[in-house]
């Protein structure tokens, strides 16, 4: 049995075929497909040369797919999931199952397995979303990067920003994040930065990169740095919290998965997150997702079929994804 699996977030989007024993049999990843961050147009090309990608890598094993999982960022703001559809429709088999969700979801399936649990995501964006008892979604926060999105890497690329330019006025105590900043950009004066940054047709994307420079001065000691991601996990904490008194949760333990590419070194965050646990109801358990976000999307398909995946194919999907 094959299933279609589709991640798609701000900066890049990942597709798979894949079984039930975790084997690939196509994989592509091309550039965004979050329709709040491009045209119609060109959002739409990008799933047509993905599906065409995909058939062409094993056009024997793409019409025999049965089961296809959409995750992708802003789809469902929009309410552009029959546009999605649509376009999916055209390559796949009339009677396979088509599901369109937003992309968090495939990342909670990625750490979860398809139970039900908190996801905190934060790549580009950020939101948090609950999958309770209940099958019901609860979603908090990612409201769009010019209001809301605490914790994203946008968020933190922007807080680094701002730091850089209010020590480059002296308005701020100095910090080391200027040099990483400086080259990263390949210019040699804080003032440069701001052709860098404003002439981009979606600075969203080009921001986001610089919260990786804000993760290693904080690892470092730069008391800047350190402010900026005190201040994330606070948001994320709050944010989780009040996810989960949304939900219909019954145990005393609930998991929590941290994904996207803010989490790299995820093990900082878990314990920053663990410091912020007092009187609380429930026991979060904060981990790391098992699979790479897309494996998310393969037990998303999967689950829509009544199959439940076990922790062999998560050896499985992860050797494969790693070679192909």
């Amino acid at each position: 049995m094959y299933v279609l699996a589709i991640d798609g977030g701000g900066t890049k989007t990942s597709a798979v075929i894949c079984d039930e024993m975790g084997q690939i049999y196509a994989k592509v990843i091309t550039t965004r497909s979050n329709p709040t961050a491009m045209n119609a147009q060109f959002f739409e090309m990008t799933l047509h040369e993905l599906m065409q990608q995909l058939r062409l890598q094993n056009e024997q094993i793409f019409q025999e797919v049965s089961s296809c999982f959409v995750g992708m960022a802003g789809v469902m703001e929009l309410q552009a999931e029959p546009i999605v559809e649509k376009i999916i429709r055209q390559y796949v088999q009339q009677t396979a199952l088509i599901t369109i969700e937003n992309d968090a979801l495939v990342a909670l399936y990625s750490g979860t397995l398809g139970q039900p649990g908190i996801v905190q995501i934060a790549g580009t964006g950020a939101i948090t979303m609950g999958y309770d008892e209940k099958a019901i979604l609860h979603r908090v926060g990612g409201w769009g990067y010019l209001f809301d999105d605490k914790g994203s890497g946008y968020y933190l690329g922007m807080k680094a920003l701002e730091a850089v330019f209010q020590c480059y006025d002296g308005r701020m105590q100095d910090t080391s994040l200027t040099a990483p900043i400086l080259k990263h950009f390949m210019v040699d004066d804080v003032e440069k930065l701001i052709a860098c940054i404003y002439n981009d047709e979606h600075p969203r994307t080009n921001i986001a990169p610089l919260s990786k420079y804000v993760m290693q001065a904080a690892e470092n000691g730069d008391e800047v740095a350190t402010r900026i991601m005190k201040e994330a996990c606070e948001d994320f904490y709050k944010a989780i919290k009040v996810c989960f008194y949304k939900m219909a949760w019954s145990k005393q333990t609930i998991p929590v998965v941290l994904a996207g590419g803010v989490f790299t070194n995820v093990d900082y965050f878990i314990k920053h997150l663990q410091k912020l646990v007092s009187n609380e109801s429930v026991t979060f358990e904060f981990s790391k997702a098992a699979l790479e976000p897309i494996g998310g999307a393969v037990v998303g398909a999967f689950k829509q079929m009544d199959i439940q995946l076990d922790e062999d194919f998560i050896q499985s999907f992860n050797r494969y994804w790693k070679v192909l």
